[in-house]
Order: structure tokens, then sequence, then C-alpha cells
């Protein structure tokens, strides 16, 4: 295989290390090792790829495009899509979607975009520091590790339609997954924004916001969306997430929030309110996002049954699994990237194991909050 100098210069900057995540994250599984030099992964019955253990071997660049040949081919995609993802550290997409009758074309005029990005910059912003420390009203300096985050933050090409921004947010393994927690504290706090207004509409007092600082919500964050509301007959704000492709997608999280109109004027006076308050959450309670596998319970089972609805965000797996010496049934709880690998051990009749909360029930057994989903 002839290598373009371009591509081949960006081969050589994709590490194993990275390649063997990626494929890990796709449900590739190392199968085996190959002369000392390379290891051998499958995907099904059908898939194999060699993957050489070190950057420094000859054939390197060869072996890695022969790597996303076939990905291209199993995957569906184009390969620079496929190099896009790899040369990425792992970085969690935000689609940060604006709807109005005012936006042409996908175009807005230029001082609207300009607010736009500053809106953007201040709820990435005031989400990380929730992420360190909920408080209700932020005020002063910054957090080292948010001063860190945003440095890192990114924002792509916008798309047309609606007007909608997209944030590269880093997931920052080297910080304990700093930027994957802020992701998942946005989504939360959205969700307790959404959650708490319709409250209020029903006829709720204002004062019931005060909960929702848990969950990420300050002022601050409050009036940087609306700076986006205020945006001329806005229609609705929505947020998408797309987790990283090497990276597992959380289960507990939505792909999908959106504020409507009707939601502004709501966080209008939560904003006053909060900014009244002076309430602080110790940062001990920001950390069910941040279990790691060792909090959780191992388990290991048979996938007897798969069920999946279109429009839902989560799939539900049952497995067979020994509990306290008996055989079990298991209701776990999956994301679309871990259901997909249930699917492959369900067909290829093999096991999983994972990580996960087990909730009893009577006779039910439940698993929540899936980590590290393997085929085994």
């Amino acid at each position: 295989m002839t290598l373009k100098t371009s591509v081949a210069n960006t081969i050589e900057a994709i590490s194993p290390e990275t390649l063997s995540q990626y494929l890990r994250a796709r449900g590739w599984h190392e199968a085996g090792d190959f002369l000392g030099n390379a290891s051998i992964w499958h995907h099904g019955e059908e898939l194999e790829v060699l993957l050489p253990k070190s950057d420094r071997l000859r054939d390197y660049k060869t072996r890695v495009c022969e790597i996303i040949d076939v990905l291209e081919l199993s995957e569906h995609r184009d390969r620079q899509q496929i190099l896009n993802d790899l040369l990425l550290q792992p970085t969690d997409l935000i689609k940060i979607r604006i709807d109005s009758p005012d936006i042409i074309g996908g175009t807005i005029p230029i001082d609207e975009a300009v607010r736009l990005y500053e809106a953007t910059s201040k709820i990435m912003k005031f989400v990380a520091s929730a992420t360190v420390q909920p408080r209700s009203v932020y005020r002063g300096g910054m957090f080292a590790e948010v001063r860190e985050y945003l440095h890192e933050l990114r924002v792509g090409e916008t798309q047309q339609g609606s007007y909608i921004i997209n944030v590269l947010s880093p997931i920052m393994r080297e910080h304990e997954n700093f930027g994957r927690k802020v992701n998942l504290f946005l989504n939360r706090a959205l969700t307790a924004i959404n959650t708490t207004t319709k409250y209020v509409l029903a006829g709720s007092n204002i004062d019931i916001f005060e909960q929702s600082v848990e969950s990420g919500v300050s002022s601050n964050l409050c009036d940087a969306l609306l700076e986006v509301g205020n945006y001329t007959d806005l229609q609705d704000l929505s947020f998408r997430w797309q987790w990283s492709p090497m990276w597992d997608a959380p289960a507990i999280a939505k792909e999908k929030l959106a504020l409507s109109k009707q939601t502004f004027p709501v966080l209008k006076e939560a904003s006053k309110l909060l900014k009244s308050k002076d309430i602080i959450r110790k940062r001990s309670e920001t950390k069910i996002q941040s279990q790691t596998s060792d909090r959780l319970t191992p388990i290991s089972g048979k996938v007897i049954g798969l069920t999946r609805r279109d429009d839902a965000a989560v799939a539900s797996v049952t497995i067979l699994a020994k509990i306290e010496g008996s055989d079990r049934e298991l209701q776990l709880e999956l994301s679309e990237s871990f259901y997909a690998k249930a699917v492959h051990a369900h067909l290829a009749r093999r096991k999983i194991s994972c990580y996960g909360e087990v909730v009893i029930n009577g006779e039910a057994i439940a698993v929540r909050n899936v980590r590290d989903l393997r085929v085994v």
C-alpha cells in the first residue's frame, strides 16, 4: 500500500494506545498476540485486524491504514471522519441549537453571533464551576480546574437549518475525567431547570429553585441561558450530546434536552432568587457522577433478553448471573454503545461483564449506572 505524504504524517500521530481505546469502545475485543509485535482484534465472527504494539515498527503506518480501511467498511463512515476521531483527544460534542424565524439559511447577524458565543462560554464556565462546587451564585475568580478546562474547550463548525453551535468538550482523563463530569453536570442542570420550571408554571413558589443548586443550577447559569434566550423571536433552545466514540457513553444522561420559550421568564426570576441566597453545597455531594469501578458491584452473566424502544434513551438487557450462589435474572439499563456490545455478546453466545449499582425490589433485581461493560 502506498501512502500519500499528508496521510502518512497524520497516521504517524495516532498511537497504538489510541487505536486500542477506539477499537474497544466500538465493540472490538483483543483476541491474542501475533508474533510478539502486534495484537489480534476481532469484531463479531468476520472482522479481524492486527494492531501493532509500537509506532516504531517499520510497517506501522501501513498497518494502521489497513485498520482504518476495515473501520471504514464496518462503520459505513468516511475514513476522514474516523481519522478525525482518532486524532482528537477523547472529546464529547455538545450541539447547542437556536431555533428562530429570524435565522435565514443558517446565518445570523454578526453582533448576535458574538453574543451567542460569549453566552455559550459562560454556560460552560459556570457548569464547570458547579462541577467543582455547586453554589447559588459565583463571584470573583475561577477554580483552577475550570480555568484549565476552558483553555481546552473548542468550538467546531456551525451547521445550517437552525443555528447550531458545536462545542467540543475534552474528557480530560489526566484530570479524573473532569471534562466528562462537566458534560454530565450540564445535562443534569438542564434537566433540573426543565423539571423545576414545570412546577413553577403549575403554581409552585419560585423558591423551589433553591433545591436545584446541587444539580448545578446557579444564578450565573440562569443569566447565561437568558443571554441566549433573549435572541429575537427564539422558539426553542436545545442541547444534544454526542459522546466520544473512544469513551463509553453514560447511561444516566439524556441525549437531548430543550428549553422552551416559556422557560426564560421563569429563569429570570430564578436568577434573582439565587442571587439573594448564599447556598454552597459540599464538594462531596457532586460525586454521584464520578463513581469509579471499585465502588460498584462487579457483575458477569449470559445475555438472555434484549429490549429496546426506538424512542428510548436507554435500552434494557436481561442477563443470567450468580447472586449469592443462585442463578438470578438481572435487568441492566444500558446506553446505546453498551447495548450494541450486549447484542454482540448475545449473538456470539458469550457473556458480558460490567460494574453497576444493584437495586433489589422484591424479586426483581435491576442494575443501574452500568460502567466498563465488556464482552468476555
